[in-house]
């Protein structure tokens, strides 16, 4: 399996194996909404939503354990789920399923600025069918498809509060997974190095300084996806909120 892996080609920005993905993640994200929208209550919603965040969890879950049974030395790096999109992964099924407001109005900045500007600019170096391009497009694209299942299907829509508290709850993360990457070596959410491919953090110069220009570039990413739903009239807290 690993002298075939070997012959996979390497992955290319805005290639055609890239728009490919983006293609089947809308038609993905179309079809659940859609089938959310058919079930006659509250529980089926549920039911669908939970289905359709789980097929993310299960990719990420099969894959990684491939990863520590095939990988000598393990790389924590790719195993534990601390970057932030792997985090999510497996809090959304939550959200899903409880139908938490809460816990939509935290992770909606965080998936939409984070895994917009992900599958935009990949830090992927391995092209289709390696198992770290499927890991990676599989769940990106699950977690914006979780997002807008709660927004379309669920009817919620994030506040001005809510992106106080996504802001405060990122920094909380953040200082978590920094206590992890000393502890461990690591580098989740890129807090110890720059990925080795180029990102909009380059433009803000050495660690630690572009770890300031991430703050920056978090608070301009989750006013944009604030955007949509600035002037929009919306209660502190949605009636259909589960804590």
């Amino acid at each position: 399996m690993q002298s075939l892996f070997l012959l996979i080609p390497e992955f290319h920005r805005y290639s055609l194996e890239h728009i490919l993905w983006l293609l089947v993640g809308v038609a993905s994200t179309v079809f659940w909404i859609k089938l959310g929208k058919k079930q006659s209550d509250e529980a089926g919603q549920r039911r669908i939503g939970l289905i359709q965040s789980l097929i993310s969890v299960g990719f990420w879950f099969f894959i990684t354990v491939y990863l520590a049974i095939t990988e000598q030395p393990v790389d924590l790096n790719l195993v534990l789920p601390f970057h932030i999109s792997y985090f999510m992964n497996l809090l959304l099924p939550i959200m899903l399923w409880r139908r938490s407001f809460f816990l939509f109005e935290i992770t909606y900045y965080m998936v939409m600025g984070g895994c917009i500007q992900s599958l935009l600019t990949p830090a992927l170096d391995h092209g289709f069918p390696h198992y770290l391009n499927f890991r990676f497009f599989v769940v990106h694209l699950g977690l914006l498809q979780s997002i807008f299942y709660a927004i379309f299907v669920y009817d919620f829509k994030p506040t001005w509060q809510s992106f106080g508290r996504a802001f405060l709850w990122t920094n909380i993360y953040c200082g978590f997974v920094f206590g992890v990457n000393y502890l461990l070596g690591t580098n989740f959410l890129y807090l110890s190095k720059k990925p080795n491919v180029p990102t909009l953090l380059d433009l803000f110069g050495p660690w630690p300084w572009y770890i300031l220009g991430a703050e920056f570039l978090c608070l301009m990413m989750y006013t944009v996806v604030m955007l949509p739903f600035a002037f929009s009239k919306q209660p502190e807290q949605s009636p259909a909120t589960k804590a």
